[in-house]
């Protein structure tokens, strides 16, 4: 699985959920912890690819949570 086919998945889980009623940003968070999680993907990987900035509280909450 390369790239474009996360962020392929990311946009059609993103536009199932918008459809259900779901404001834009929290389908796209939910869309990105379901792709994160069926593809074995870390969320913070998945939002590089889409482009979303982390702040350092995140990251140092991940990095404490693989120890």
């Amino acid at each position: 699985m390369d790239i474009f086919d996360v962020l392929a998945a990311i946009s059609a889980r993103k536009n199932s959920f918008i459809n259900s009623g779901i404001n834009e940003n929290n389908a796209l968070m939910r869309a990105e912890r379901d792709v994160s999680d069926e593809y074995h993907i870390s969320l913070l990987d998945i939002r590089t690819l889409v482009g979303e900035k982390r702040n350092q509280k995140e990251v140092r909450r991940y990095r404490s949570q693989k120890v």
